[in-house]
């Protein structure tokens, strides 16, 4: 199946399994121990976003704090993020959502450009070997 939202990515993306953690922020500005908090996992990745599938739907235009787990959690990147799209994913239950990357602290958006390079690297030398 050809969706639009496949069609108009800016950056390459590349299929992963990682787990991760995602807080939705509340709209109407309550308290922060009222925001959801859902383990998710990362379908695929680039350097402006990431397509997760999570247990539950997330609205369109949500902003979202993004937890992506480095070893034993020492290293975690903290990345910030809006929803911008979500659909029921497709062969397994749950959700699909398309999430942009925003500004977050420099270090970790710079460690996230990282972590995106290392896997386009390592996938050109697969293809060529």
């Amino acid at each position: 199946m050809n969706h639009d939202f496949l069609n108009r990515r800016k950056h390459e993306r590349f299929s992963t399994a990682q787990a991760l953690f995602i807080e939705v922020e509340g709209r109407s500005g309550g308290r922060e121990s009222d925001n959801m908090v859902l383990r998710c996992e990362a379908v695929d990745i680039s350097v402006g976003g990431l397509r997760i599938e999570v247990p539950e739907a997330i609205p369109a235009g949500a902003r979202l704090n993004i937890a992506v787990p480095f070893g034993d959690w020492k290293d975690n990147l903290e990345l910030a993020g809006k929803a911008m799209w979500c659909r029921p994913a497709e062969g397994c239950p749950g959700y699909w959502v398309g999430l942009q990357l925003e500004d977050a602290c420099r270090e970790d958006m710079e460690r996230w450009c990282q972590v995106v390079y290392l896997m386009s690297r390592d996938r050109q030398a697969s293809r060529s070997a």
